[in-house]
């Protein structure tokens, strides 16, 4: 049975929506699987019910495309009070009765022990899908369990790799927060690790097909213990996404001082760090602050920092992970439905990068703080023009005199 045979009319159960994984699931599930009705787990935040924090993610630019092509799919979802951090996620006893229609439950983020406990109460559950991480585990990261606790149920325990922008859906380089995989795609800053390793990243959209076609795998073949997905990386190493990252980030400029780059010398690292990227920060905000103008510079260093830092320890080791799990499920979709949940593609590195730092620019900069770093760039620029033009015109004029 093809992958959208197997999905048509059923009920799927969400949790970890409000996750950057969580929200992109839900996005191509309503998008390319008509006919599936979605019930999410969500618990009140900030004088926000599940119901109304739902409206906040149709609203985000994240679902521009659904809302365009598809606006009435927020009627095929519907929120459930509860928490993940909670036996029996919290749910009431009307809500659980609801939930025994499910056949199909994607967990996207967070703790996942209560949510595999409830699922072991769903009488009509086919397929669970997890989202995990490799980096969880040392050594070589085999496909099978590695000291994790998973009940013996259809599961699908997808392994990430991190997970970085979109590759194509719903829009080429879409992404709406700055992380590590991001700063260093756009040259915001310099990054700490082995540059001839691996990249070890996965578009998220790729993650996301990989959950769903995963989870349809282990519903055909009737399995009743874990199956592991490793799920693929990009095919390049650090350095080769560095490299080819350089007309992206002329074209698309951070507004950081940042350097392209990677090393694992850690005192280098520090020294170019320090005098390249936080000294000129602190400089240009002190003399705004004189100025009296707002300082936002070194909040912008601090920022690109922190989404780096958590690369540190992935790009400084490899991961010798297998993978034949992926490959063989890429095999058993039909044509059609590799085309549209792709999960193995050959990706144009440069222009993947591309679309990233053309995405960054218009949903994670702000304009007047990339306004301001241009007139810094240009002052810097011109200062020794200026110098030069000034001391060719008090030689010639003594010349002549």
């Amino acid at each position: 049975m093809s992958l959208c045979e197997w999905y048509a009319k059923r009920v799927v159960l969400l949790t970890g929506v409000t996750s950057e994984l969580g929200r992109a699931l839900l996005e191509k599930i309503l998008r390319c699987l008509p006919d599936v009705r979605v019930y999410v787990v969500l618990r009140s935040q900030n004088d926000l019910n599940g119901e109304e924090r739902l409206k906040k993610i149709f609203a985000s630019p994240g679902y521009e495309r659904l809302r365009q092509e598809m606006p009435s799919a927020i009627s095929r979802v519907k929120t459930f009070e509860g928490n993940l951090l909670y036996e029996n996620l919290a749910l009431s006893i009307e809500d659980k009765v609801s939930l025994r229609e499910v056949t199909v439950a994607f967990h996207a983020a967070g703790p996942h022990d209560y949510f595999l406990e409830y699922c072991q109460e769903l009488p009509k559950l086919r397929s669970v899908a997890v989202a995990s991480s490799i980096f969880k585990h040392r050594g070589r990261i085999t496909e099978c369990l590695q000291n994790e606790k998973i009940p013996n149920l259809p599961i699908a325990l997808v392994r990430f790799p991190c997970i970085g922008p979109a590759y194509k859906e719903p829009m080429p380089g879409f992404v709406e927060s700055l992380k590590g995989p991001t700063a260093l795609m756009i040259g915001a800053g310099f990054a700490y690790g082995n540059s001839k390793l691996p990249a070890e990243i996965i578009p998220i959209d790729i993650a996301v097909n990989t959950m769903i076609a995963a989870a349809w795998e282990v519903g055909i073949t009737n399995v009743t213990k874990p199956v592991v997905y490793n799920a693929p990386q990009l095919g390049c190493t650090w350095n080769d996404l560095i490299k080819k990252s350089r007309r992206a980030s002329s074209k698309f400029p951070y507004p950081t001082f940042g350097i392209r780059g990677m090393t694992s010398i850690e005192p280098l690292y520090w020294i170019l760090v320090i005098f390249l990227e936080w000294l000129p920060s602190l400089i240009c905000d002190i003399v705004f602050g004189l100025c009296g103008r707002k300082q936002r510079i070194l909040a912008e260093y601090d920022r690109v920092r922190n989404a780096l830092q958590p690369l540190k320890s992935i790009s400084s080791r490899s991961w010798p992970v297998e993978r034949n799990h992926v490959y063989l499920l890429k095999e058993r979709l039909m044509k059609e439905e590799r085309d549209v949940f792709p999960i193995i593609e050959e990706i144009d590195i440069e222009s993947y990068v591309l679309c990233v730092a053309a995405a960054t620019r218009k949903y994670c900069v702000n304009e007047d703080t990339l306004n301001i770093i241009k007139i810094i760039y240009l002052f810097f620029l011109y200062i020794p023009v200026i110098l030069i033009v000034t001391y060719i015109a008090s030689h010639t004029s003594l010349l002549h005199a």
